[in-house]
């Protein structure tokens, strides 16, 4: 009587790992881009604002493990995107070890949405009213 392997023998050596797609490539710490502060003054507001929003997308993404392109910007708190105190406290100090600007953390934490906590922090980075000031302004 011959038996069986309990698992069907894997060949590894004939995977191409090469082209192999990691779905959380986007979750990754390393994968977050620091604009630079100086770049960031020049601009004008809306492209200004344009950069802080891809990158506070970035870190809220990386801190509570999701991906930048499910986090609500408009119609939802801080704390409703999961944003508590320990997240907070993340958020708010690798932002001001990237960018250089003091982070609020009750202002962080209280926000009304993402929109307004990356409106006031454009504006520390550079000078002119935000986009963000701008569309929430606009009649609906």
């Amino acid at each position: 009587m011959t038996t069986q392997p309990l698992a069907p023998a894997w060949d590894f050596d004939t995977w191409d790992f090469d082209d192999w797609e990691d779905p959380d490539d986007d979750l990754l710490a390393d994968a977050v881009l620091v604009p630079d502060r100086d770049t960031l003054r020049a601009l004008a507001p809306s492209e200004r604002t344009d950069i802080v929003e891809r990158y506070v997308r970035q870190e809220l993404a990386r801190v509570l493990g999701i991906a930048p392109a499910a986090i609500e910007t408009t119609g939802c708190t801080m704390n409703g995107l999961g944003v508590g105190s320990v997240a907070g406290l993340q958020i708010q100090n690798r932002i001001e070890a990237d960018l250089g600007v003091e982070v609020n953390l009750q202002m962080l934490l209280l926000a009304n949405s993402a929109d307004e906590f990356i409106d006031c922090l454009a504006g520390q980075l550079g000078p002119g009213d935000s986009v963000h000031a701008t569309r929430s302004r606009r009649p609906e």
